[in-house]
């Protein structure tokens, strides 16, 4: 029977019967064959013709066959060829042990069957493709799931900038007098903010889970009362369920709830939670948030709808990447199916589980977070941060090549009473970023030709350069914030930012000093 594929088989024996037999069965099965008849001419042969397989006696006059093993899985040019150990002695568990540590395939023990060694060759031969064809796809996996975090990073950074210019125009509207606005425009103006917030969790949602998938994010973790999330979360909740008819209660827990937990992905848990409970909802439903210490140290929070419910095969995969259901209204209402994942998966690196209840259809549902309290011993204080407002401080230049966005953040600026400039590239701040020129610089990482790493680094490297480094970027990922702190940024916001977040950073800057950079806190760093 011809093998499938004609292979080269390097056949090393010293013993010309065997020698012969063994190279007539492999001729005869199709394979192209060569012959050594010690350690030393397998060598030069096997590193001259690189052969698929090499059927090797572990006896021989020169050196041992597992020498020979040894020595061809160590050099890079034949690691990959496949090799088959073959004795007509007596061969023991440690023999094959030591053969195999030394990265022979399998053994065969003469005499042998001319049939026997043609279907173990040709065994090998087939695992080897099957282990080269996996190894290929493997490569072009992780190849194309490069890309499509390129991409998805490409994406966020195209999407958040123009998002970024909307949000500060409609932050700007809701600054100014709310009475040069009809009733009818103010609602207006209210529906683009909420739809801007939630395109922004959208992007963001998104990118966490290739994220999360590649292991790539870490908690910044610090002591919280969870109440404060929740009431946060909730705050940011009410107005779209108000929009749809709904009516959201909460039940918090009297004591602080103390946990070890990154706040912004705790908020980022429940407020998809809530909205998740939002969209599957019908108008008049209830939303209620619950939150309640247990006798076993955990704190377990609660959102309870009263909407389409769930069907017990649909509660065993709700939390499964893409997971979509198949109610009409669900499908209608349903998101990117990427949500409920985040959610489990935070939820479970802070220590803590997510549980889901529904009694069916039409009757509701209700998702349960635990997560485990800090010990006493280990509870913060209480402490009231008190930023006091600064206007008409800072010098700041502000450069992004995004004119609307560029526009929009300066006339925000300098209504706050600060000195504002402008520069569209990389070039053109450089030139006008003198020392001592600027108190606060806001950077864009985006920009054309030189880049904000780039233009960073080079005011860095200026010695009497001074000036506070703020990056403002729709690059979000961990590696972008690394990199942005080893090329002199204070701090890295993602658009877009709310501008009270942006406020609330300039005001508690420190005088600027020559050759210090303290690193800035931020919520949303």
């Amino acid at each position: 029977m011809l093998a499938t594929i004609k292979a080269t088989v390097l056949h090393v024996n010293d013993t010309p019967a065997s020698l012969y037999l063994g190279t007539f069965s492999l001729r005869q099965a199709g394979y192209h064959v060569l012959e050594a008849v010690t350690g030393g001419e397998a060598l030069r042969i096997a590193l001259d013709a690189i052969p698929d397989l090499v059927v090797l006696d572990v006896k021989l006059p020169d050196m041992s066959g597992y020498d020979v093993c040894r020595l061809l899985k160590e050099d890079p040019r034949t690691r990959e060829v496949a090799i088959i150990h073959t004795s007509a002695t007596f061969i023991t568990a440690e023999k094959k042990v030591t053969g195999l540590r030394a990265g022979a395939d399998v053994y065969l023990t003469q005499p042998f069957d001319p049939e026997e060694l043609i279907a173990t060759v040709n065994s090998v031969l087939r695992l080897r493709r099957v282990e080269r064809e996996a190894l290929a796809n493997a490569a072009r996996l992780e190849e194309a799931d490069r890309k499509k975090n390129e991409f998805l990073a490409m994406l966020a950074h195209e999407l958040r900038n123009p998002l970024a210019a909307i949000s500060v125009a409609v932050q700007m509207l809701g600054q100014k007098d709310s009475n040069g606005l009809s009733e009818a425009d103010a609602r207006r103006r209210d529906v683009i903010e909420r739809q801007v917030s939630h395109l922004r969790h959208l992007v963001d949602d998104l990118l966490d889970v290739s994220r999360i998938t590649r292991g790539k994010y870490a908690l910044r973790r610090n002591p919280l009362d969870l109440n404060t999330v929740l009431q946060h979360s909730l705050a940011a909740a009410r107005p779209v369920m108000e929009e749809r008819g709904l009516v959201l209660r909460q039940a918090l827990s009297a004591e602080p709830c103390w946990v070890d937990g990154d706040r912004t992905r705790l908020e980022q848990v429940f407020t998809n939670l809530l909205d998740n409970a939002s969209k599957y909802s019908p108008q008049g439903g209830i939303v209620t948030v619950g939150a309640h210490l247990s006798e076993d140290s955990r704190v377990r929070v609660s959102v309870q709808d009263t909407g389409i419910g769930l069907r017990p095969e649909d509660q065993g995969r709700i939390f499964e990447l893409f997971a979509q259901l198949d109610a009409g209204l669900a499908r209608s209402r349903g998101g990117l199916g990427i949500g409920l994942t985040l959610v489990r998966n935070l939820v479970e690196e802070h220590g803590g589980q997510v549980e889901v209840f529904s009694e069916g259809p039409g009757q509701g549902s209700t998702f349960t977070i635990t997560l485990p309290l800090l010990t006493d011993t280990v509870r913060p204080k209480a402490i009231v941060e008190r930023i006091e407002s600064r206007r008409g401080e800072w010098r700041i230049l502000l450069v992004d090549d995004n004119p609307d966005a560029r526009e929009g953040l300066s006339e925000m600026l300098q209504m706050w009473g600060h000195t504002v400039a402008v520069a569209a590239d990389g070039p053109e701040a450089l030139a006008m970023a003198t020392p001592g020129a600027y108190d606060v610089i806001i950077l864009d990482i985006g920009l054309p030709g030189l880049d904000g790493y780039q233009v960073a680094q080079q005011l860095r490297a200026r010695v009497e350069s001074d000036a506070h480094l703020i990056a403002l970027t729709g690059y979000g990922a961990p590696e972008d914030r690394a990199r942005s702190e080893d090329a002199g940024f204070d701090l890295h916001l993602v658009k877009p930012v709310e501008l009270v977040e942006i406020g609330r950073i300039l005001a508690q800057l420190g005088p600027v000093k020559r050759g210090a950079h303290r690193p800035l806190q931020a919520k949303s760093a």
